[in-house]
């Protein structure tokens, strides 16, 4: 422990010669303050926020300063924060624990599995949440449970259990396989047999309904309605034949042979073999498809294409290195016959799901993109696409909402707006429809009509009739809309603090930073947050270029194989040039940050160019290609090798992994309320709003089961709340609050 001496007392001891005069008395405390301070430094860095902002307090009370005031003014602030968000976390961990109580209580165990993986990740420690005696037994009930819908088929039911019971044990590679056979059996149902699944689930929805309205507080019950199910919508409901056209055996020949020479790890044909046959299997032994397939009601056909599927499985279990290449051949010439000879279903369903079967032995990257898929893909990367220029949403009642139209588009000249509601599309009923569904009829061909009926907030219609255009999707945003276009990047204009989000990595990306960029320099901007959480990804060119902007020099990312296959190893460097952004930097990430924003994160991390905050990323390193297939009609996207950051480190989250991704610097994690909250804010000041609307249109918050995926018209969300944002962004988000404030201490001079 240090003491801190008067200077009466310093004296005597110096008189005395007890201590000797290092430095003059006056330069002390100075000397103490820069120990205290370098200290707090180390402790905020470290994410110890507590203990940095009373170090901090330490030296400002023994050597005042005005830019040490303004430190620990800045940490005050966020201290007290972090003080309610914690407080917020408990109360929703408590909550979470109470629910699992009650619903135990009233025989929901399978809604208790829901709430205690909830409770999991909002524990402070989880181990210790793992030894509660209530969690063990919860676990062993529903591994009970579990077993029990597999045997009787109740694969909606057993695809929660098994997801839940990931979520609380995720090193435990078991519930993953349950996972994965549950998950096909109702992507079997989904894609051939919506109707029949629609039967299964309703009375899982009635159920769930019940327990919300069980889980409900007195003030919930008091003020909301009892829990509903958006009205579902057949007017655009997708024909399973239409996805499979032109699907044929030749291409399953084609993309073995590409998977077996490309693929980053060796995978022998005796395993696809294996995969694929079990595929089929699970395809005719799903229970609800013999409306989609009436040959699977015929007990003596679906015996004889079992037992022949049996028959090769048995063969492909017992096939050699030697011989595998030949017994793949042979099989996949099989196929047709023992198709033709039994069941005789489509040429396109043998063999779509004969290759998500043999794929699910790969890794979920990997897969085929059929000749009706392609179009929708090429959307994805882009960064353009042929349609009207809006963003939409589904909200509690099913209606599609308008988030927001974007810049210079139909919609937008058009006058359509933020809280508008589409009705129809093509005088097609709108309501209940999914916003792929919307997507996919909203958008089309360059030149073309769409009749979008859309209904305003104060209630009038009107039939807007635009022509599609293609529509640039911008990628980098600011802080908030200005008013009839362009961004306001200042988070902070007294310290000349700006923001950028990069939502995904395309095409346009690196232009669209060098104009925002370029708008910061001109208006004087001192530092940068970079936001990159629920960024997704996109082109690895487009994150190497973003790298780049800021570094002058080293290693950005390196790929490479497990193996040697025709995919050579590759390293990408900065380069020294004009147009590098040079001042401070904090790079925002969270667990939804993936591929080329690992990349960049990374990148940055170990070239010591920016400090990260926020959570550990993704982990999704893994390099994907793709392989055209009978003359491009069709594409293999395959794995061929996993990114590695300038320090060595692989990105690539594998199975019973412990250490992947990107861990931040200063490390601060949000509960999923807190997430929600902070969406809603950003999206209500990413919309953008013409000059009459004025600046403020209520818009209401989303409740997001995964991250908003932009796809080029639609953000994807889920169950939209009724509760209106009214607080700012920064007092709901304590990641950008916590970047802020590094960001204001680095500018201040501290030692981060």
């Amino acid at each position: 422990m240090k003491l801190f001496l008067s200077r009466s007392l310093l004296a005597l001891l110096l008189s005395a010669g007890v201590v000797r005069a290092e430095a003059p008395i006056a330069d002390q405390p100075v000397a103490a303050a820069e120990e205290l301070k370098s200290e707090a430094f180390k402790a905020l860095r470290g994410g110890q926020f507590e203990t940095g902002y009373g170090l901090l307090c330490k030296a400002a009370s023994i050597a005042p300063d005005p830019t040490l005031a303004k430190m620990v003014n800045w940490t005050s602030q966020f201290e007290a924060q972090r003080q309610t968000f914690a407080a917020e976390r408990k109360k929703s961990f408590d909550k979470a624990v109470a629910d699992v109580h009650l619903l135990i209580k009233h025989h929901k165990e399978d809604f208790a599995v829901d709430s205690a993986s909830r409770a999991y990740g909002l524990a402070a420690d989880k181990k210790a949440f793992d030894e509660e005696p209530w969690v063990k037994e919860l676990v062993a009930s529903a591994v009970s449970r579990g077993t029990g819908y597999e045997n009787s088929e109740q694969w909606v039911k057993a695809l929660r259990v098994y997801s839940d019971l990931g979520a609380l044990q995720p090193a435990n590679p078991e519930w993953k396989e349950h996972l994965k056979s549950a998950t096909r059996r109702v992507r079997l149902l989904a894609f051939y047999a919506p109707d029949e699944l629609k039967e299964m689930q309703e009375g899982d929805v009635k159920e769930r309904n019940e327990v919300e309205v069980l889980l409900r507080t007195e003030k919930d019950k008091a003020t909301s309605r009892p829990a509903t199910e958006p009205v579902a919508n057949d007017s655009f409901k997708t024909d399973w034949h239409d996805t499979l056209r032109d699907v044929k055996y030749s291409m399953l020949r084609e993309a073995m042979a590409d998977v077996r020479m490309n693929y980053f790890r060796d995978i022998s044909y005796k395993n696809l073999m294996i995969g694929g046959l079990r595929g089929l299997q699970a395809l005719a032994t799903t229970g609800g498809l013999e409306k989609a397939f009436p040959t699977l009601n015929d007990p003596a056909k679906k015996k004889a294409f079992l037992d022949r599927i049996g028959e090769d499985l048995e063969k492909a279990q017992a096939v050699t290195p030697e011989n595998e290449k030949l017994r793949m051949s042979n099989l996949l010439a099989r196929l047709k016959s023992i198709n033709d000879d039994t069941l005789q279903l489509d040429e396109g369903v043998i063999v779509s799901e004969f290759a998500d079967g043999a794929f699910s032995e790969l890794d979920p990257f990997s897969s085929m993109i059929w000749p009706a898929e392609t179009e929708e893909f090429a959307k994805t990367t882009q960064g353009e696409f042929s349609g009207v220029g809006i963003q939409i949403q589904t909200d509690d009642e099913g209606n599609l909402k308008v988030v927001s139209p974007i810049e210079d588009s139909p919609a937008y000249k058009a006058r359509i707006k933020a809280g508008d509601i589409i009705t129809q599309i093509n005088d097609k009923n709108a309501k209940g429809i999914t916003t792929t569904q919307a997507v996919k009829h909203i958008t089309g061909k360059e030149g073309t009509e769409v009749a979008l009926t859309i209904r305003s907030l104060d209630g009038s219609v009107r039939i807007v009739k635009l022509m599609r255009e293609k529509i640039k999707v911008g990628s980098v945003k600011g802080y908030s809309h200005r008013v009839g276009g362009g961004w306001e990047y200042f988070v902070d204009p007294q310290e000349q603090i700006a923001y950028l989000r990069i939502t995904n990595f395309t095409r346009t990306t690196s232009d669209e930073l060098d104009k925002a960029v370029s708008e910061i320099r001109e208006k004087g901007g001192k530092g940068i947050i970079l936001d990159l959480r629920y960024n997704p990804g996109g082109l690895l060119t487009a994150a190497t270029e973003v790298s780049d902007k800021f570094l002058h020099e080293g290693v950005i990312v390196s790929t490479r194989a497990d193996r040697e296959t025709p995919n050579q190893p590759t390293v990408t460097t900065a380069r020294g040039d004009d147009d590098e952004t040079n001042v401070p930097l904090v790079v925002l990430v969270n667990q939804y940050s993936a591929s080329a924003s690992e990349i960049v994160s990374g990148a940055l991390k170990d070239q010591k160019r920016a400090i990260v905050v926020g959570e550990r990323t993704f982990g999704k390193g893994s390099v994907q290609m793709l392989f055209p297939i009978a003359s491009r009609s069709a594409l293999l996207k395959l794995t061929t090798s996993h990114y590695y950051l300038p320090l060595g480190k692989c990105i690539h989250r594998e199975e019973n992994s412990t250490d992947w991704g990107v861990d931040p610097d200063v490390k601060v994690e949000m509960a999923p309320e807190q997430m929600r909250a902070a969406i809603d804010a950003r999206q209500a000041l990413d919309v953008l709003r013409d000059v009459e609307e004025g600046k403020t249109i209520p818009v209401k918050s989303v409740e997001v089961v995964k991250p908003p995926v932009q796809d080029g018209t639609a953000i994807s969300t889920t169950v939209p709340t009724t509760q209106e944002g009214k607080k700012d962004l920064l007092s709901m988000d304590p990641q950008l609050s916590a970047a802020m404030l590094v960001l204001r201490l680095k500018l201040a001079g501290a030692a981060l």
